[in-house]
């Protein structure tokens, strides 16, 4: 889950501040008057949630760090805690701010280092009480929804398909908003090859008519026409969306729905990225040829 979130900040730090995965609001209580016992107590979306309220009490000093950010993830940025990313962000950027700015960031910094040490724990414990939790991330969910021109779909899709790809966006991902052109040419090339891009917009789960509209918006604007779908949010495909926490986020999956390789979190406007993405599609193309 921290490698997500991490990977969430760096891909769409310049969007929004409310992490998806919890989409909960800040507490409006000061956190550092309650008592400690109850401070032990808080859930992983309450401590989430007290990182939101932080990066927004300050939300043009921390648009001003993120700016300055190196946006390439590497396994070191995966494994740290999200707190000492900030840090060493705020400390790469102090020449940019006030004494006082500087000491503010830094003290917002340190405190999500310790609300990231929580969080630590909390996932750590959570793992271990549902050990299936890894295999049911494995298969995409059955599901029964409509595309945006409100056609049918269900998961005959991915049988109809010796692959599919599946991108997760959202309208306010800025870096959503920049592949969706690519995509669409990835999705004239693989249809050479028997396969199909699908776009998943969680925004417009359940039907959201204004959430559709600026999507479709968005796709008509980059030229964009392959099928996007959405599903009812109390769905277990819609827990599988809803569960992502980076965005973009590409899945390739097999015509039983399986998931092929690895997950790709960043825009295939990225010529590594696109790279990487086709590397997984040789994958279940040959993994399709070989039954």
């Amino acid at each position: 889950m921290k490698k997500n979130r991490v990977i969430a900040l760096l891909l769409c730090l310049m969007m929004t501040f409310s992490f998806v995965a919890c989409g909960q609001k800040a507490p409006s209580a000061d956190a550092d008057s309650k008592p400690a016992v109850e401070e032990e107590t808080k859930t992983e979306e309450e401590l989430l949630a007290e990182e939101n309220e932080i990066l927004h009490e300050n939300s043009e000093l921390w648009e001003k760090v993120f700016a300055s950010m190196n946006k390439n993830v590497s396994d070191d940025t995966l494994s740290s805690n999200y707190g000492e990313i900030l840090l060493s962000a705020v400390e790469s950027a102090k020449d940019q701010f006030s004494d006082e700015e500087y000491e503010s960031l830094k003290k917002g910094a340190e405190k999500i280092r310790e609300i990231e040490e929580k969080i630590s724990a909390l996932s750590a414990d959570s793992t271990s009480e549902q050990p299936e939790a890894d295999a049911q991330g494995n298969k995409f969910p059955s599901f029964e929804g409509k595309d945006f021109d409100g056609n049918s779909v269900d998961n005959s899709l991915f049988s109809n398909n010796a692959f599919t790809v599946v991108n997760f966006w959202f309208n306010g991902c800025k870096p959503c908003a920049e592949e969706l052109d690519d995509l669409s040419a990835l999705n004239e090339k693989v249809k050479e090859q028997g396969g199909e891009v699908i776009g998943i917009n969680t925004e417009t789960l359940d039907g959201n008519e204004q959430a559709i509209e600026t999507a479709k918006k968005l796709l008509d604007a980059a030229g964009a026409s392959y099928r996007n779908i959405y599903f009812d949010s109390n769905s277990e495909a819609a827990k599988f969306a809803l569960g992502i926490m980076a965005f973009p986020t590409t899945y390739v999956f097999d015509r039983d729905g399986n998931v092929v390789g690895e997950p790709l979190m960043g825009g295939i406007d990225n010529e590594a990225n696109l790279k990487t993405l086709q590397n997984t599609i040789d994958q279940a193309l040959a993994k399709d040829t070989a039954k």
